[in-house]
């Protein structure tokens, strides 16, 4: 039995020898590596400068002349597709069809571009390719309609002309941009060779140290000690942070042994001080939605009130007042982060019952939320912020008077809300960038935004990844929000 223990702790004094050798090989490997990424890098950027140019040297001609060729009524616009070659060299084009095709190469080119401001360059060549096409639309009615020759041949010179050489200027700019980047790559390639020869000579010291080291240690029994030390570790995995190995002094297991005790110790507290922080972070998120309430809110409504006490109103007095004091009784609501679906109800009523009076001549409402989800909770802060989005984004961008319904109806084990407006709405465009910001875990700065980011992860946080926000919009129709939330007595348990 002694025999096999001291056999196998040779095999793996033996293998210990041997794997010193392969931090050497992983260096060799990682030098390869960089060698091979600045190769690709510097055929990145061949590629994208050959691209470019090819674009630079026919761009600007064939669009001018093909421009030139309609103005003095050689042919229409549609008739110069033909790709005709010409006495002179040129190729005649349809300015639609190419300028659509010079904006899929700058996509190309934005896609692969190598830095940042390559891409930057593109977008602005982009932005000129669109208003050459503007100008050779206006032109083209100038040459259908009464324009004379001589402001057909103004325009072209001061509007089309102007704007290709632009073109000409930008993707020679992004050429520029693209070939600077040779040296940036060059420069990290000498680094990462300078890191690499370093770590090199560090890795062969540490490793012959380590041989001769492990060699001299050949006859001292460590299998014990190893043992009980993944015993502890497999209940450490386990989950139970309590257990603590027995240290032998003047071994290097003692080492091990004291930082697996220390180590365990910290994940402990480091456990609990995660679980504390994850009960916390949602009542921070909630305190910070109701810190982003437009402090202008408060202080137009009190602004009201006194107007209507100057004006000796005193109905609408008190109606302002307790819509005001009922509206932050349930923003604070004693610092529950849970509310009944009856008093998220009359949170919201209370708010568009002060926005009515501010925007009476714009602004009609309408809430229907079924009785029988009065009883249940759901996260506090869960409906206003959708109605506020839904009447600055919404009422207010749109020309006369407009409606915010709120309906609430219970489905299956889930309870279904709808915040509906029949205001501006939204772009395709516009209705897929909310719908990405909506759902990224880490916000940017994006004001507009934050109220529905943070509803729909605190919503999901609480039920799971079925829950939370979904969005229909159409531009000058209005938005439709969709709210799920499981339906629950008490505060879920998360």
């Amino acid at each position: 039995m002694g025999k096999n223990r001291r056999s196998s702790l040779n095999r793996r004094l033996v293998a210990i020898s041997v794997t010193v050798f392969i931090p050497m090989l992983t260096v060799m490997i990682y030098l390869l590596v960089s060698l091979s990424s600045a190769t690709d890098a510097y055929r990145e950027i061949t590629h994208n400068i050959v691209y470019a140019n090819q674009y630079t040297q026919d761009f600007k001609s064939r669009i001018d002349y093909s421009v030139y060729l309609a103005v003095i009524s050689w042919k229409s616009v549609e008739e110069l597709g033909d790709e005709e070659m010409m006495v002179n060299g040129f190729i005649t084009v349809n300015p639609y069809e190419y300028i659509d095709e010079m904006e899929g190469a700058c996509d190309l080119m934005s896609d692969r571009a190598t830095v940042s401001t390559s891409r930057n360059q593109i977008q602005r060549v982009k932005n000129t390719l669109r208003s050459l096409e503007k100008g050779v639309k206006i032109l083209e009615e100038g040459i259908n309609g009464d324009w004379k020759y001589q402001e057909k041949m103004d325009y072209f010179d001061q509007n089309i002309k102007n704007m290709t050489t632009l073109i000409r200027e930008g993707i020679q700019d992004y050429i520029y941009l693209e070939t600077m980047n040779y040296e940036n790559i060059r420069r990290q390639l000498d680094e990462k060779t300078q890191q690499s020869f370093m770590l090199c000579g560090a890795v062969s010291v540490i490793a012959i140290f380590i041989a001769v080291y492990m060699t001299a240690k050949a006859n001292r029994s460590v299998t014990v000690p190893i043992r009980e030390l993944c015993d502890m570790t497999e209940k450490v995995a386990g989950g139970d942070f309590s257990v603590r190995t027995k240290e032998v002094e003047s071994d290097e297991i003692a080492v091990l042994s004291r930082s697996f005790n220390d180590m365990t110790k910290q994940i402990g507290w480091l456990v609990e001080d995660i679980k504390r922080q994850q009960e916390n972070l949602h009542m921070t998120e909630t305190r910070l939605l109701q810190a982003q309430i437009n402090p202008h809110f408060l202080y137009n409504t009190l602004d009201a009130i006194v107007w209507l006490a100057e004006a000796h109103k005193t109905e609408e007095v008190v109606h302002m007042v307790t819509a005001l004091s009922s509206f932050f009784r349930t923003t604070l609501s004693k610092g529950k982060d849970f509310i009944t679906v009856q008093e998220e109800k009359s949170h919201i009523q209370s708010y568009l019952e002060i926005q009515q009076f501010r925007y009476q001549d714009i602004l009609d409402y309408e809430i229907d939320i079924e009785e029988e989800l009065y009883e249940f909770v759901l996260p506090k802060l869960t409906l206003q912020p959708l109605v506020e989005n839904a009447l600055y984004h919404g009422i207010k961008n749109k020309r006369g008077k407009g409606m915010i319904r709120i309906r609430g109806k219970k489905s299956g084990d889930d309870m279904i809300f709808k915040v509906t407006d029949d205001g501006k709405g939204m772009t395709e465009e516009e209705l897929r960038e909310l719908k990405q910001n909506v759902q990224r875990v880490k916000q940017d700065n994006n004001i507009n935004s934050f109220g529905l980011t943070n509803v729909n992860q605190r919503i999901r946080h609480y039920y799971g990844s079925g829950y939370g926000l979904e969005f229909e919009s159409r531009q000058n129709e209005g938005t439709e929000v969709t709210v799920r939330i499981k339906t629950e007595i008490n505060q879920p348990f998360v």
